[in-house]
């Protein structure tokens, strides 16, 4: 009897995969579970992913929304710093030129050399087409030009604008304020002493 009940302990160990314990009593001689979720567990982490897209879908949509303004932002700045760029480097007169009612800014270089920057004064304005666009940026329909102005005039409403860069590194006096559909407002404005662009959170 003794010798048939350790076999059999034996052979209930070899199937479950463990050794044999000659100390342990049958009974005490289990396989293991195999492991896997409940449907508890499952509807737990579903829903924690339910609540975290919950979350982070607005927060992915505004951001989207605000987009057209920042791009509109990094094209203003960076004609600003190209026609400040080009004026240095060619050593002639750079215009940025801008058309408020197609929302267009361009940077065109002149014919003009010059040693020293003169100071801003009243100009013709440049017509459409005169000269070579080397850097074009149109604001997105999104975004607007809510004021603007060379030299403290206000020419939010003229057909076309310039505003010079000298090869000296002066420019004209330049503000331009930007809004978006979501009444953003961004003011872009240049120091006439270095010519360098800076711009400022209104909204």
């Amino acid at each position: 009897m003794k010798t048939l009940g350790a076999r059999s302990q034996k052979s209930e160990a070899s199937r479950c995969g463990a050794r044999p314990a000659t100390a342990r009593p049958l009974s005490a001689v289990r396989c293991p579970l195999s492991a896997g979720f409940t449907l508890i567990e499952i509807m737990i982490v579903v829903g924690i992913i339910a609540i975290l897209m919950t979350i982070a879908i607005p927060a992915f949509v505004s951001a989207q929304n605000k987009t057209p303004m920042r791009n509109a932002l990094q094209g203003v700045m960076e004609a600003c710093a190209t026609a400040r760029a080009q004026a240095i480097l060619s050593g002639s007169l750079v215009e940025l030129r801008i058309r408020p009612q197609d929302y267009t800014f361009e940077v065109s270089p002149t014919s003009q050399r010059e040693g020293a920057a003169s100071g801003g004064d009243a100009r013709p304005q440049p017509k459409a087409g005169d000269g070579h666009a080397i850097f074009t940026v149109k604001l997105p329909e999104e975004v607007g030009i809510e004021e603007l102005a060379v030299n403290f005039q206000l020419l939010k409403d003229a057909e076309a604008v310039s505003v010079r860069f000298h090869a000296n590194g002066t420019s004209d006096e330049f503000t331009v304020v930007l809004r978006s559909l979501h009444n953003e407002l961004r003011k872009i404005t240049l120091d006439p002493i270095t010519g360098r662009a800076d711009y400022d959170l209104l909204r």
